[in-house]
């Protein structure tokens, strides 16, 4: 899988990396069997030093076989948005995934579906 991470406004530290890379990173790579998969990270801080909610985790996720992903999170500090993130594209990569196999199968119980001509 692919990586792509950066820092919009704000450096990227050590500490930010390893998180990103393991409650990210390492929580999308399940759904992705395919060395073409990518994930696009950007991690923005909008106001600067003003302070605020203004911290965004930005994340695009393009797996081969299905349209691509983009979720965005705000929170006042970069590691909740990255949880946040991580919630909601495993919530929307496994429907997905659901909906792709129900498509599969038409529907069918695996088992069921292996015994359907396909036409």
């Amino acid at each position: 899988m692919k990586v792509l991470l950066r820092g919009v406004h704000l450096v990227l530290t050590d500490a930010l990396r390893s998180y990103v890379d393991e409650h990210l990173v390492g929580h999308i790579e399940r759904f992705a069997d395919d060395e073409a998969a990518e994930i696009d990270i950007s991690l923005v801080d909008t106001n600067g030093p003003k302070g605020g909610v203004d911290k965004e985790c930005r994340v695009t996720v393009r797996l081969p076989g299905l349209p691509s992903v983009h979720v965005t999170e705000m929170a006042d500090s970069l590691f909740p948005a990255i949880d946040a993130s991580r919630d909601r594209l495993e919530k929307t990569l496994k429907r997905m995934l659901e909906k792709r196999r129900e498509a599969k199968t038409n529907g069918l119980p695996q088992d069921t579906a292996a015994d359907v001509p396909t036409y």
